[in-house]
């Protein structure tokens, strides 16, 4: 059973003005710092894609408590170099808000993000032909007397 009920998603950029060598370096360092961070913060599953210009990153959370987030993003900024800049996203896996955060070497930013159960009004619909589930039992593949398509057939053509 999953115990994480919050998830960290980021990705560190990099100024064109850094060398590769120092890049590698920096780099290096980063994921240690940001890894040990997260893991005294409570992180578990982390996980780190260099991506040449970029690092992105994620772990999750057994709780999302906005509080740890904020000090995670005021200990990233404390320890972030000259030269590269964060973003990260917490999400709850209940859906009910995000946390954005925007960090720099010194400083962050933050912005909280609630998440309707309902779509807002005025987003495009976009419609899909509807699968009468029940018309497939008991039927499999090419073998319905009235020839229309099972689920799968008419998943499979959606994708053409």
């Amino acid at each position: 059973m999953d115990r994480n009920r919050s998830e960290l998603f980021g990705q560190f950029s990099y100024d064109d003005s850094l060398t590769y060598e120092e890049l590698l370096v920096l780099e290096k360092n980063l994921v240690a710092d940001v890894q040990a961070l997260l893991l005294r913060a409570g992180g578990t599953h982390l996980d780190f894609t260099p991506l040449g210009d970029a690092l992105m990153f994620q772990c999750a959370f057994e709780a999302h408590k906005v509080y740890v987030y904020h000090k995670i993003a005021q200990e990233m900024a404390r320890i972030l170099p000259h030269g590269i800049h964060g973003r990260l996203l917490c999400l709850d896996k209940h859906l009910a808000v995000q946390h954005l955060f925007w960090i720099e070497r010194g400083q962050w930013q933050t912005e909280e993000r609630t998440l309707p159960p309902l779509p807002p009004d005025g987003l495009k619909v976009w419609r899909v032909p509807v699968v009468d589930e029940a018309a497939d039992e008991g039927h499999t593949d090419n073998d319905r007397p009235d020839g229309r398509l099972t689920t799968a057939e008419a998943l499979l053509q959606q994708g053409d």
